[in-house]
């Protein structure tokens, strides 16, 4: 696993000379979407799913069963592949600022109480559960919503 606290000037996320991998979890709750309000660029202030980067040498269920309780302080299971989306944003001067193919899994709770609400963990300003017709008034990332729209969640 990486050290997060160790990446230095080859960590390339910004800028990347290559796409990066990333993981996100669908934990839906009643027709209720689990969501994180992102607190760092890329997306800073918008709401998302909950994931991050796959570490080194991780499998990428794995991956995002981590994620998962890193950023709400759920214990996750995955049960199956919900789509894979690609993520490429440019800046001002159209190069690569960021650019992620992100590897998203529909996940079920394995531990805890089902009523509990989540909590956001130091990357995330906020983390809720938002049912599915609602979905349209929150500030959501691009990726999240062409993942919804695939699936007919709250887009359809």
């Amino acid at each position: 696993m990486v050290d997060r606290e160790k990446l230095t000037a080859f960590d390339t996320r910004k800028y990347p000379i290559r796409p990066h991998i990333g993981v996100g979890i669908l934990l839906i709750r009643d027709k209720h979407l689990l969501l994180v309000k992102r607190k760092y660029n890329p997306d800073a202030g918008y709401w998302s799913i909950p994931g991050g980067h796959l570490d080194l040498g991780e499998e990428v269920e794995k991956a995002a069963e981590r994620e998962g309780f890193e950023e709400t302080g759920f214990k996750v299971k995955v049960t199956k592949l919900a789509g894979i989306i690609d993520k490429i944003m440019y800046d001002s001067d159209m190069k690569i600022e960021y650019h992620y193919v992100l590897l998203n899994f529909f996940v079920e709770q394995i531990e805890g109480d089902e009523t509990q609400a989540p909590i956001p963990d130091t990357d995330a300003l906020d983390a809720r559960f938002v049912p599915f017709n609602e979905l349209k008034e929150y500030q959501l990332t691009i990726s999240l919503i062409k993942l919804l729209k695939q699936l007919k969640i709250g887009f359809d």
